[in-house]
């Protein structure tokens, strides 16, 4: 449980990284979601989830299957509805690479799509 936990808040840590410009609507001990915001709508954007056997870590899946690979690291991640979703229990470097380059990538997404613009001059 002590491992679940620590991926837990390393993840956990790659999402706040971009509060603001994203918006964290449940930071749980266990669950912390982020969502987009453009003017009076709220979008999901990501979030992680400690479960008592594995890690649970989605994101924003709106997207055609072409445009998610520019987006979205890796091949590890399924599409389960509106979301793409990996679980896991152990989280090896290039996995943790693939969430915090997919969280850049997003955030980017949004700022190109005018839904979030920079906030400082590193772009977070």
């Amino acid at each position: 449980m002590d491992k679940l936990k620590r991926i837990f808040k390393d993840i956990r840590d790659d999402f706040r990284n971009y509060v603001p410009p994203l918006t964290a609507t449940i930071d749980q001990e266990h669950h912390y979601e982020v969502w987009a915001e453009y003017k009076d709508k709220k979008c999901f954007f990501g979030r992680v989830i400690m479960h008592a056997d594995k890690v649970e870590v989605a994101f924003f899946g709106r997207f055609d299957k072409e445009i998610r690979t520019d987006y979205i690291a890796g091949d590890d991640f399924e599409r389960t509805g509106d979301y793409y979703v990996y679980e896991f229990s152990d989280l090896n470097p290039e996995l943790h690479s693939n969430i915090k380059e997919s969280i850049k990538n997003l955030v980017d997404y949004f700022r190109m799509s005018k839904q979030l613009e920079p906030q400082n001059e590193e772009g977070i």
